[in-house]
């Protein structure tokens, strides 16, 4: 089990929102012993999300979220869901969600930009419908890390 003081995930409710106090005054949760007196790990309005082997956590992947105590044990899967970006305020959204939240965001090479090879190598066209716009954001965003040959599928 993962409880506070082991590494479960902790949330600020509501911070996934523009108009949520830490991303209204740029706060960074990393100085919260200089900000609020309390290290991160009592960071004001957080919760943590308590969790047995088998449990699954969803949450906006906008929502600051921080693990604190865990070991080297702990296993996780992380899947990061988006729809498909249909307005110019959708695409906007995706850049920005791109941005920081996929490989490139964290400068991890997969061979394939985006997604891993096998991901893409695998794909039928019902999947590869839903594979395109996520790949040609990516490689717009970060070029040196798409993928050198994309099949004819994509």
């Amino acid at each position: 089990p993962l409880t506070r003081d082991t590494g479960a995930v902790r949330l600020i409710p509501g911070s996934h929102r523009p108009d949520h106090f830490v991303r209204q005054e740029q706060i960074d949760v990393n100085n919260s012993i200089e900000l609020f007196g309390v290290p991160p790990t009592e960071f004001p309005g957080s919760i943590a999300v308590e969790t047995n082997p088998g449990d699954i956590v969803i949450f906006n992947h906008d929502l600051y979220h921080a693990s604190f105590g865990g070991g080297t044990r702990r296993r996780m899967f992380t899947m990061n869901c988006t729809r498909q970006a249909k307005t110019p305020e959708d695409l906007e959204m995706a850049h920005r969600y791109f941005s920081v939240h996929s490989p490139g965001g964290y400068n991890v090479k997969t061979g394939a930009g985006v997604f891993y090879s096998t991901m893409i190598d695998t794909a039928e066209k019902s999947r590869i419908i839903h594979l395109r716009q996520p790949i040609e954001i990516h490689d717009e965003l970060f070029p040196h890390l798409a993928r050198d040959v994309v099949g004819d599928a994509i």
